[in-house]
């Protein structure tokens, strides 16, 4: 039996329903899945009233096959290994976009603040005889703005998995409970998967064999081992440079060499999701300097092990009971990260 409702742009439950019969006879089970396909849904109880609470369900979606070069775009390898697990990159859509980035809720409601940026300024500083030499310096310029609160990333992961050993491979989420206390992340991460792949799957049976799958997290490119001169190091990481503002990139440079300069054990490239973060890892001090090529951030250091810190999510990292130290993006900058790395 199968049940299709045609989409609109009316929030209209999408239910399918497959029953075979000589698969259910020699089993005595009855497989039953649902599909939703919409651009968004926003009322979670419209689509799961037949849903127990408490259930355990994960959200994804089958045949990949179908998703051949969105998958090589969301960070998977070409072998599409079970066990994979990225956070998809930010270039789909909004959800997406906040999955990955977070977001700023501006309160236009409150009075401005001062802010700062810090800017190159430079000038010619005259040494006599009609001759002159260009000097510069690096300075915070302030501004006025609303202020903001950072809402960090969900950070939710997708991950290569099957419901046997024999099954077809499916691209599923997390697992998670169906309780109201858990709407907001379930809304998210099925909205998540309309985002990218327009139609969403909830799988509710046989979820040990999706579960218990050796994770191989995809976020990270570790650089081969040795030491980088910065020369060889922006080699590898121009591309992320080019990709921010021309007016901001000679300050990014000027961060990445200065924290190269005290000669990390190993450097990390962030992927996917992670893409424009490195790690700069100094394991004898048991110290992580994470660096963003986005203005107006700050530098995290961080005191885990490189293997414990590989695998947390991006809000994990984000968050400050990680931290040892953060270093805003501000004049001042230089001589913190000196003091840090040099103790």
């Amino acid at each position: 039996m199968s049940m299709t409702h045609n989409r609109t742009d009316m929030e209209v439950p999408y239910l399918s329903t497959d029953v075979s019969q000589d698969f259910e006879s020699s089993l005595n089970l009855k497989v039953i899945y649902m599909i939703i396909k919409a651009k968004r849904i926003r009322n979670l109880e419209l689509h799961f009233r037949w849903l127990p609470p408490g259930k355990r369900i994960v959200f994804g979606v089958s045949a990949i096959d179908r998703f051949q070069s969105l998958l090589t775009k969301i960070g998977f390898t070409d072998t599409l290994q079970i066990g994979e697990s990225v956070l998809p990159p930010p270039a789909f859509g909004s959800i997406s976009r906040f999955n990955a980035l977070g977001k700023l809720i501006i309160h236009k409601d409150r009075p401005k603040e001062t802010a700062y940026r810090m800017v190159e300024w430079h000038w010619q500083e005259w040494r006599g005889k009609n001759s002159s030499e260009e000097q510069s310096k690096l300075v915070d310029v302030p501004y006025k703005r609303y202020p903001r609160t950072f809402v960090l990333p969900p950070s939710v992961e997708l991950k290569i998995a099957a419901q046997s050993q024999e099954g077809e491979k499916l691209i599923t989420s997390p697992m998670m409970t169906y309780d109201k206390r858990n709407r907001t992340q379930l809304l998210h991460t099925i909205n998540l998967f309309l985002d990218i792949f327009g139609e969403c799957q909830v799988f509710h049976e046989n979820l040990d064999a999706i579960i218990n799958v050796p994770i191989k997290h995809l976020n990270w490119t570790v650089l081969p081992p040795g030491r980088y001169p910065w020369s060889r190091l922006k080699s590898q990481v121009q591309s992320l440079i080019q990709r921010v503002p021309t007016g901001n990139q000679k300050m990014i440079d000027n961060r990445l060499e200065t924290i190269n300069k005290h000669e990390p054990d190993f450097v990390a490239v962030g992927r996917a999701g992670f893409r424009g973060y490195i790690i700069f890892g100094f394991t004898a001090k048991n110290l992580f300097v994470l660096e963003s090529i986005y203005f107006g951030n700050a530098t995290y250091i961080l005191g885990e092990r490189w293997e414990e810190l590989s695998a947390l999510t991006k809000a994990e990292i984000l968050s400050e009971h990680l931290h040892k130290d953060r270093v805003i993006h501000r004049v001042g900058w230089h001589r913190q990260i000196q003091k840090l790395l040099f103790a």
